[in-house]
């Protein structure tokens, strides 16, 4: 009786796997980058098919760099999230309403973070190595690994998310 119930089990077990893979290739990506074909001739010129690559939107370049920084893959809904809500997706995007000196970059991260306070004599990011001047936020690069610093130190909480 085991060895029977072992064998449905084995059955079961295929076939389902074959239809995650079906599944799988299905709902493939219509994008893959793919080869273009390339023709030669002996003709003086050569012929080449290219293709056109579209550029990345705003937000599709800054999840990427969140990604590099090191944003775990888990937290990408929310990073998107505080992304589209705090900047559009812009890097250089500045406020200079915000009472806490402006807000600078994809995230915002307000001057608080980069100014000299009674905690921070040289500002938390200068502390970290992260900047030499608030401004420095407005580099991608250097606002997306500055907000993960700031999301590893105190959560969502700057950006008024609740945690997890």
């Amino acid at each position: 009786m085991n060895f029977l119930i072992a064998k449905i089990f084995t059955a079961v077990t295929i076939s389902l796997s074959g239809l995650a893979f079906a599944y799988d290739a299905y709902n493939a990506p219509s994008a893959m980058p793919v080869t273009p074909p390339v023709t030669v001739s002996l003709a003086p010129v050569l012929a080449v098919t290219t293709t056109t690559v579209k550029p990345l939107t705003d937000c599709q370049y800054a999840l990427r760099l969140a990604r590099q920084a090191g944003w775990p893959l888990t937290e990408m809904g929310t990073v998107a999230r505080i992304l589209w809500r705090e900047s559009k997706c812009q890097a250089k995007a500045f406020n200079k309403f915000d009472t806490q000196g402006g807000s600078y970059g994809y995230y915002q991260i307000n001057g608080y973070w980069c100014r000299p306070n009674k905690y921070w004599p040289i500002g938390w990011l200068q502390a970290k190595g992260l900047v030499t001047t608030c401004t420095d936020l407005l580099d991608p690069v250097v606002n997306t690994n500055s907000a993960l610093a700031i999301w590893h130190n105190s959560g969502y909480g700057p950006w008024a998310l609740p945690n997890p």
